[in-house]
């Protein structure tokens, strides 16, 4: 159900946007989103010295009571952006994520028309976005302006060429925001990675990738541009071929992008 949320009845999903709790919840979000992804950057780093882990998978667990995020391909993405509503606000601002860690951890970011697939290049900071009811309490802050649907798609072919993972934000259960992620540099990925892929508020798209082996000459551009391990190459009689854990696939759709064979194909994901 989470994954068709943007396929619900304009009065479903506008109903959605409604509640007092949810309304609370978002105010009081809206101006500490920076200082949340700061702590648990900090929690991180913390958790690589010390047993942490289950106190990860709890907060994980809980986090997901009102809020995840749903990766989509850019296809998708594109899609969404035309069909949202006219009524829903739109607002820009910087990531939360990349305020903390652009700096430490280094270039974040691809240029997939240029072919060059490895991390060498930096994610612009304002690419945040808010949208419906938060598109309005983040728009009212400093740091956000209100933009229109043509800006948006721009953005996200801007950063589909970054290699960047487009991801749906759900709080308790309306659409939220679009986060484009690199395993690099966003919180939300690095604490998902932290505990084995495993967590609960990062939720598979509705694709999956599927390799045909008989075109597949384990050139390995998808490995390079896979955010979540899903692709790896591994020795097999003296040669090296492609290995994939279709449990990691999250259905970002950027392995089929750039396989020059065309050996990738995103299909529906089985429930």
């Amino acid at each position: 159900m989470e994954r068709n949320i943007w396929e619900r009845s304009l009065e479903e999903r506008e109903e959605k946007q409604k509640g007092l709790v949810r309304e609370a919840l978002i105010g009081a979000y809206a101006a500490r989103e920076p200082l949340v992804m700061d702590l648990i950057f900090r929690f991180l780093q913390y958790e690589k010295k010390f047993p942490l882990d289950l106190v990860h998978k709890i907060a994980d667990r809980m986090a997901r009571i009102t809020v995840c995020t749903i990766v989509v391909t850019h296809d998708e993405i594109k899609q969404i952006v035309k069909e949202l509503p006219e009524q829903f606000a739109i607002a820009r601002g910087p990531c939360a994520c990349r305020l903390h860690t652009a700096g430490p951890l280094g270039p974040d970011a691809r240029d997939l028309a240029g072919r060059d697939f490895r991390l060498c290049r930096q994610t612009p900071l304002n690419v945040d976005i808010q949208i419906a009811a938060c598109g309005t309490k983040f728009g009212t802050l400093d740091t956000y302006r209100r933009i229109d649907k043509e800006e948006l798609l721009a953005l996200e072919d801007e950063c589909f060429n970054l290699g960047l993972v487009s991801n749906i934000y759900i709080i308790m259960g309306g659409e939220a925001g679009i986060c484009h992620c690199s395993s690099a540099t966003c919180v939300p990925l690095l604490a998902n990675e932290a505990i084995g892929g495993k967590s609960s508020v990062i939720v598979k798209g509705k694709f999956i990738a599927r390799t045909d082996p008989a075109l597949c000459d384990a050139a390995a551009d998808c490995v390079k541009v896979c955010h979540f391990h899903a692709r790896s190459l591994v020795d097999k009689d003296g040669e090296k071929v492609l290995s994939v854990d279709a449990g990691r696939c999250y259905g970002c759709g950027l392995c089929a992008a750039v396989c020059p064979r065309g050996a990738i194909a995103m299909v529906p994901r089985r429930a």
